[in-house]
């Protein structure tokens, strides 16, 4: 059978301990909780496209993550901010006059933020954190990445009826405004605050072109395909840290069929059954040709899924990063750092 081979993306993800056999009232109760969470997310992208409360949705989908997280509280903070930003539109005011209030509201030092404006996260550079995902830590904190800014932008922008959606760049989400004046889609920068064309990204993020000509990503997002990236974004790392395969599989089929094309939830599912063969075989056969061979069918069937999951988010466009891509974010990260610090 050879060695061991399959692939991850979960760079933390060490060789799983043997699974220890918990009581039967307690396995009850945990998959319960997991039926429970599965019900709620069919539910958010079950929802009429049109319709949809995407500060709810989102908050819904956080409190799988986090069940502490008051969401009444947390939805109040959003409707402060949008009051806020309103508070300051004029008489008539087009959509840009509101987007340009809206971005200095949350990112302008002044009354209507008490001088405290959102920013930048610098404390955790490849954004490994699950709870900085979260919408109720990102009001709190006042800070946030590339995941929780836009998303944060997103639904307190619907609340002013502003014409905003989701989108996607390797590693990245991005906010899609669509644009009267251009009478197209433009791309909001949440974590700068400043608007791109989508050849920015390309060029910027090297965006292939066979995800180009396929919408892999830049392409705006349905309510629905946004309902799935919140999912993508924090319940799916959650589920991954917390080495949960059948949870992974169950959420990334749900949201593969909102979603065919997300990418980061394929490599999710792939990494859900490399973490089946740790769990199953890895930690318990030191070779591969240790499996008994009535369990063989089921490892191969593991390893195939792995590796065809990974393939297919490859046709699509997606590159796992290299050392060198790591290396080369993280200087430009450390510059970043260092100019917001106020150094050159």
């Amino acid at each position: 059978m050879g060695k061991w081979g399959f692939r991850s993306t979960a760079w933390r993800l060490g060789f799983c301990l043997a699974v220890l056999c918990a009581p039967a009232f307690a396995a009850n109760k945990a998959d319960a909780i997991g039926s429970t969470n599965v019900a709620v997310l069919r539910q958010l992208l079950a929802q009429p496209e049109g319709s949809v409360d995407l500060a709810r949705a989102k908050i819904a989908i956080d409190r799988i993550v986090d069940p502490s997280i008051d969401a009444d509280a947390t939805l109040r903070l959003i409707d402060e901010w949008a009051a806020k930003a309103r508070a300051r539109f004029p008489a008539g005011a087009s959509n840009k006059v509101k987007m340009d209030l809206l971005i200095s509201t949350l990112y302008k030092p002044g009354p209507w933020n008490d001088n405290r404006p959102f920013g930048y996260d610098y404390s955790d550079p490849f954004g490994t954190n699950v709870k900085n995902t979260l919408l109720s830590t990102y009001l709190r904190t006042r800070k946030g990445q590339c995941v929780i800014m836009p998303i944060a932008f997103l639904v307190i922008g619907q609340r002013l009826g502003l014409p905003l959606t989701m989108t996607t760049a390797p590693y990245h989400l991005i906010v899609k405004y669509g644009d009267e004046e251009q009478g197209q889609w433009t791309n909001f920068e949440a974590t700068s605050g400043l608007f791109h064309a989508d050849s920015g990204y390309e060029e910027s993020l090297r965006i292939p072109p066979e995800a180009t000509r396929q919408d892999t990503f830049l392409r705006p997002y349905s309510q629905r395909e946004t309902v799935a990236l919140f999912a993508t974004a924090s319940l799916l790392p959650y589920y991954r840290e917390r080495k949960q395969p059948e949870r992974m599989l169950v959420a990334t089929d749900l949201v593969l069929k909102a979603n065919p094309k997300d990418v980061i939830a394929m490599t999710i599912r792939g990494d859900a059954y490399y973490l089946l063969i740790e769990q199953q075989f890895k930690s318990k056969y030191p070779q591969a040709e240790q499996i008994p061979q009535d369990l063989r069918a089921t490892y191969l069937d593991y390893s195939k899924q792995n590796h065809a999951w990974y393939s297919k988010a490859e046709a699509l466009g997606w590159r796992q990063w290299g050392p060198e891509d790591r290396q080369r974010y993280l200087q430009h990260f450390n510059n970043m750092k260092t100019k917001s610090q106020g150094g050159s």
